[in-house]
């Protein structure tokens, strides 16, 4: 395996948003990835998702721009979108029929697919639908 895990949007905030339901959960998987040394992959299009829940959304501008300001730090391993990424995420919506899967999920789940990862860092359940394993 390549120890390669995706992270989505929603662990993203989760990490970040103390009083997020899925805050401690988030903080025990990401000790749990650093202790096995995975290499941690951001699609560049959870950021523009994440902060804009977390400025928009959860009214929490400063963790939106926490998260921001990292981002121009080099604090995350950032996968940018290539045409690759993009076709596949294309050929991910169109089955993507819930309204609550977005194209961004599709970019997560088409970023996963190209890089072989191991596992993708969400709570969302459609990743596993589509066979992508959830780092737990």
């Amino acid at each position: 395996m390549n120890n390669i895990v995706v992270v989505d949007a929603d662990a993203l905030i989760a990490l970040s948003l103390e009083k997020d339901p899925h805050h401690n959960k988030a903080a025990v998987i990401h000790r749990k990835l650093m202790q096995q040394e995975a290499t941690i992959i951001f699609p560049v299009t959870v950021f523009p998702e994440a902060i804009t829940t977390l400025k928009r959304a959860l009214n929490q501008p400063e963790k939106a721009h926490l998260i921001n300001k990292q981002y121009q730090q080099g604090v995350f391993h950032v996968e940018y979108l290539t045409q690759e990424i993009m076709k596949r995420a294309s050929e991910l919506f169109d089955g993507a029929v819930s309204k609550k899967n977005t194209f961004f999920d599709c970019t997560v789940a088409a970023t996963a697919d190209i890089l072989k990862a191991e596992a993708i860092f969400s709570f969302d359940d459609w990743y596993s639908k589509l066979g992508f394993k959830l780092a737990v």
